[in-house]
């Protein structure tokens, strides 16, 4: 009887893949306490004789695994201005210089540009005119440029463009300003 008693008792503690099923803390410690004693009579077995090298430092041996196995960092190339300015929204704000000196006009267009800058936005417009109305001509166009050569030397300023593709037929300039650091 006892026989019978110690087959059912074993195939009630194995379950799947022949792991034990455990019925309490106590059989979890026998299990893991015979676990550990054939562990440690198979390592003091097939015990070799131990390497005479001295350990070496944890990071030299880093130093020189980097070194060894570093792959080729290959940077990005630069996105082209002309691909990053599509990107741009449309103009976000106005700005119309007709009426104002040279003078006035400078003024009025670098507190607009340094505040808008500040404020976050991405692409301006200002109107400056095609000089029709002027007995000298165009003025306003020239100083705009200046001042818009100015704040792209600043780092304010990424790009401009004129509406009309030439400076002479345009009477508004885009302003395209630089928000990230390349």
């Amino acid at each position: 009887m006892t026989n019978k008693n110690t087959r059912k008792n074993k195939q009630k503690l194995k379950r799947k893949n022949d792991l034990p099923k455990l019925a309490s803390d106590k059989d979890f410690l026998c299990a893991f306490l015979k676990d550990e004693q054939e562990a440690s009579a198979d390592k003091t077995a097939e015990q070799e004789p131990a390497d005479t090298e001295p350990e070496a430092d944890f990071s030299t041996l880093l130093e020189a695994s980097l070194k060894q196995n570093r792959p080729p960092r290959h940077a990005p190339k630069p996105m082209p201005l002309n691909r990053r300015l599509k990107r741009y929204p449309p103009p976000e704000a106005d700005l119309d210089l007709h009426g104002f000196t040279a003078i006035g006009a400078r003024v009025k267009a670098r507190s607009f540009i340094s505040n808008a800058h500040i404020q976050g936005f991405f692409t301006l417009r200002i109107i400056v005119g095609k000089g029709l109305h002027s007995e000298d001509g165009p003025v306003l166009p020239h100083v705009v440029e200046d001042l818009l050569k100015e704040m792209k030397k600043e780092n304010i300023v990424l790009a401009y463009k004129w509406e009309g593709r030439k400076k002479s037929n345009a009477g508004a300039v885009r302003v395209y300003l630089k928000r990230f650091d390349d």
